[in-house]
C-alpha cells in the first residue's frame, strides 16, 4: 500500500500516522480520522485495489490518515478512545500535518471520526475547515437511538457510568454494536462484515471511552459556535445517522457550510462512492484552506 509511516506522541501515547503526497510542501493538507469499529489499514483493505486515502491525495491535497489512540497500530489500550483523547490526537496530527508539508491543514472525518472532526475544530485545534460525513451534537445523542439495541443499551450504559467510579469505567466494556450495528456499517452486508472481522477492528470499547464522548454533554462545546467552514455530508440511506437529523444540526451552523447528500447514500460512503464524496469535500476544503496560506 503506498503512503508514509509517521508516529507522533500524543498524551503518553504514541500515534501511528500514514502521510500521502498530494500537492506536497506548500499546499493544502488535511488530517483523515476514521470512525469507531475500523482503523486507517481496516479501510485501506476494505475494497480491493482501492485505497480512500490515495483517492483523496488525487483530489489535490495531501493527506494525513491517523489511527485513533486504541485503534490500529496506535498505542493505548485497545478500544479505549476518550473525547479528550481524541481533541489531543487530532490536534497532534494537525501540528504534523503542517510540519510537514507547512501549508495550511483542515479535518476530513468520516462516521465517528466526522464528528470528532467537527469537535476538534471547534475546539480550536488549528485547522482552516472542516469536513465531515457524519455529524451529531454531542449535548443529545437522541439522533443514534435508533435502533431497540441502541435506545435500551445506550441509556443503560449512562445510568451504569454514572455510579461507577472512573476506574471500574475503564474495566468495563460494551459491544461496538451497541453504537453502531454491524448491519449498518455499510450498505453491502459484504463490506460491512469485511469491515467488522478485520484483524485490526475493534470490537469492544470501554464504558469510560464512549461514555466520555457520548455520555457527557457537560463538557461539549455549543455547536453553533463552530467558526471554522464546515462541509457536511450524509447519504440518505444512512442508518446510523438520518438525513433528517443531519440537515437539522446544519441548520443551526452560523459559519459559511455546505450541506451535501448524496441519494441511496449510506453510513461508509468513502468506500461505497468515492467517486461521489471525495471530489467534493476535497474541492470544498481546497477553496477554504486557500485563504489560509
Amino acid at each position: 500500500m503506498d503512503g508514509e509511516e509517521l508516529w507522533v506522541a500524543s498524551d503518553a501515547t504514541s500515534l501511528r500516522l500514514v502521510a500521502y503526497d498530494g500537492p506536497g510542501a506548500g499546499g493544502p493538507s488535511v488530517v483523515a480520522l476514521h470512525g469507531l469499529v475500523t482503523a486507517v489499514d481496516v479501510l485501506r483493505g476494505a475494497v480491493v485495489g482501492f485505497d480512500p486515502y490515495r483517492r483523496l491525495a488525487a483530489e489535490g491535497l495531501n493527506v494525513l490518515a491517523l489511527d485513533w489512540p486504541g485503534h490500529g497500530r496506535s498505542g493505548g489500550r485497545r478500544g479505549h478512545l476518550t473525547y479528550r483523547g481524541a481533541m489531543a490526537a487530532a490536534a497532534a496530527a494537525t501540528a504534523c500535518a503542517r510540519q510537514r508539508w507547512g501549508g495550511p491543514v483542515g479535518l476530513f472525518g468520516t462516521a465517528l471520526g466526522g464528528v470528532l472532526a467537527f469537535y476538534a475544530a471547534l475546539e480550536g485545534s488549528g485547522v482552516g475547515a472542516v469536513a465531515c460525513h457524519n455529524v451529531l451534537d454531542l449535548r443529545d445523542i437522541r439522533p443514534i437511538l435508533q435502533r431497540t439495541r441502541q435506545g435500551v443499551l445506550l441509556p443503560a450504559a449512562g445510568l451504569l457510568r454514572r455510579r461507577l467510579s472512573p476506574r471500574r469505567q475503564e474495566a468495563i466494556t460494551i459491544p461496538a454494536s451497541t453504537v453502531v450495528a454491524t448491519a449498518d456499517l455499510a450498505e453491502d452486508p459484504r463490506l460491512a462484515r469485511t469491515l467488522s472481522r478485520h484483524p485490526l477492528s475493534v470490537r469492544r470499547y470501554t464504558l469510560a471511552g464512549l461514555g466520555s464522548i457520548l455520555l457527557t454533554p457537560e463538557d461539549k462545546p455549543d455547536v453553533s459556535a463552530q467558526a471554522v467552514p464546515t462541509f457536511v455530508a450524509v447519504g440518505s440511506n444512512d442508518r446510523v445517522l438520518p438525513e433528517t437529523t443531519t440537515r437539522a444540526f446544519a441548520s443551526r451552523l452560523t459559519v459559511d457550510s455546505e450541506l451535501w447528500v448524496l441519494p441511496g447514500g449510506g453510513h461508509q460512503m468513502a468506500l461505497e462512492h468515492p467517486d461521489a464524496l471525495l471530489p467534493v469535500a476535497a474541492g470544498f476544503l481546497k477553496r477554504h484552506l486557500a485563504g489560509g496560506r
